[in-house]
């Protein structure tokens, strides 16, 4: 009987815990976890939904990432973009072209990252799932969204969802993707960041250095 207080206390306690951190508190740790990493992959679905007056129309689409500290590879809606960390291919795969420039440091997945919560304020919303900690952030009037929600499992501290709000000035906007599948430290070899154009024979090469 004491063994089963005992649990429940420390139940308690953590829930408490979990509780009484702040929304960018609970945002850090996430951060954290996901930079101590050396890899992570995922698969996603990214639905486009936009409204006006006279219109409601939604588009979905799948998409997958990777990301190894400054390199990373992403493909979506016929394009790619591949990262070593110095050189960027723009690869439009429908057009059969690929730009290639240098890297900036703000196109760094860390650099987001890491920027990403300034000018921001951040709260925790409700969520219909008991697992599910969702973080609502709002941008200043600069900022191109009008808020962002982030759906995360609070047990291993992994992004669920990501649900963006954005106004344009004749109509509404929304992107939602949803993580479908995620994997880390799967040791992606270096190669996988470097566009290989022996592989694409027939793509239009634009240096735009």
């Amino acid at each position: 009987i004491m063994k089963k207080y005992i649990l429940i206390i420390i139940v308690f306690l953590t829930s408490i815990s979990l509780s009484a951190q702040t929304a960018e508190e609970f945002l850090d740790s996430v951060i954290k976890k996901m930079k101590s990493y050396d890899d992570i992959s995922i698969v996603y679905k990214i639905t486009n939904i936009q409204k006006d007056e006279y219109t409601d129309s939604s588009i979905s689409s799948n998409g997958f990432a990777s990301i190894k500290g400054n390199s990373y590879i992403m493909n979506m809606d016929g394009q790619e973009m591949v990262c070593n960390g110095e050189i960027l291919w723009t690869h439009l795969i429908y057009d059969e072209e690929v730009m290639v420039s240098e890297a900036t440091e703000d196109s760094s997945p860390i650099f987001i990252i890491d920027t990403f919560k300034e000018n921001t304020t951040m709260s925790f919303v409700e969520s219909n799932d008991i697992d599910i900690k969702t973080i609502e952030i709002k941008g200043n009037e600069d900022e191109i969204f009008e808020k962002i929600q982030i759906s995360i499992d609070k047990n291993n501290l992994t992004v669920k969802k990501v649900h963006v709000f954005i106004n344009h000035d004749v109509y509404s906007e929304e992107l939602i993707y949803e993580i479908t599948d995620f994997k880390t430290n799967q040791n992606l070899p270096d190669s996988m960041f470097i566009f290989d154009e022996t592989m694409h024979p027939n793509v239009e090469v634009i240096d735009m250095r």
